[in-house]
């Protein structure tokens, strides 16, 4: 007698488990310098399984997943912003009231974008602005002197942690509450930090040089620092895995920027060897349970 169930698993087996696989596999993006350009890629988290994304003919600078894991939103050069399909590798134009946005990132429910610009036309004197993902009501959530950039935001959507610097001698950490625009600092001149980002449990890492290198730190919700790097090379762009406890990375480790893989309080292990280098890797972050 022909086992039904037996034939509908095979067939699940045979025609849809490379489709699972492939995009349970390219969880992490990147990008990488390809034919003259900054084109977006994914790996998994091995470094395995290296797909080529985008081939449009212009810088990507910035990158974020949305939340179900299959688009990413892509800053292009020049304050080009997209929604990037994984699958289909489709580029679609998100347009915005205002032009020349950067450090563009989507919401963890994907349904606003934050961004660093400047209306008066210099950098050195960006805000932290707030738009609907389908670029509708558009706020400014600073009004600060300096440079506002590298949006960064909280797992629960909440707040976006953001950078500030009225000097060049120090890149502060702050934050803006979504709901009422209250901002709160939380470094105060410790020379420069960069690359903020959050575990799904809270925790934030960043690079800083506060101890002579550009190492990478991190930071518990009780808000105690400890440093997870300590290298002569540059450490900068962590993302962190769904359970929190590894961390993926750029570094100058092997001459270029690299991406890296790390245990929190392991060994480190290089993902990409890039001639011109590889940069800004992002980790989807699917939930995961309590228990995982």
């Amino acid at each position: 007698m022909i086992n039904i169930n037996a034939l509908k698993f095979l067939f699940i087996s045979i025609f849809f488990a490379p489709f699972i696989v492939m995009a349970s596999e390219s969880n992490v993006a990147y990008l990488a310098h390809t034919n003259n350009f900054w084109q977006v890629w994914t790996m998994n988290e091995n470094g395995e399984n290296k797909q080529q994304i985008t081939s449009s003919q212009f810088d990507k600078t910035h990158i974020s997943w949305y939340p179900d894991g299959q688009h990413l939103l892509v800053n292009g050069h020049q304050g080009r912003l997209l929604k990037l399909n994984l699958h289909t590798k489709k580029e679609t134009p998100v347009e915005l009231p205002i032009k020349g946005t950067v450090d563009a990132v989507i919401s963890p429910d994907g349904q606003k974008i934050a961004f660093s610009l400047s209306v008066a036309g210099s950098r050195d004197n960006n805000h932290i602005w707030l738009v609907d993902a389908n670029g509708k009501y558009l706020k400014k959530l600073t009004n600060m002197n300096g440079l506002q950039h590298e949006p960064t935001w909280t797992p629960d959507g909440a707040w976006i942690y953001f950078l500030s610097s009225t000097d060049r001698q120090a890149h502060d950490i702050w934050r803006v509450s979504v709901a009422n625009k209250s901002t709160e600092q939380l470094t105060v001149n410790q020379l420069y930090h960069f690359d903020l980002a959050f575990s799904p449990q809270g925790d934030m890492a960043f690079s800083s040089n506060r101890a002579g290198n550009y190492d990478l730190w991190l930071r518990n919700a009780q808000g105690k620092e400890t440093a997870i790097t300590n290298h002569e090379a540059i450490d900068s762009r962590p993302t962190f895995s769904a359970n929190g406890r590894e961390i993926i990375f750029e570094s100058s480790r092997s001459g270029v920027m690299n991406i890296w893989h790390k245990h929190i309080d392991g060994d480190v292990k290089q993902l990409t060897f890039e001639t011109i280098g590889a940069r800004h890797p992002v980790w989807w972050q699917e939930k995961v349970s309590g228990n995982d």
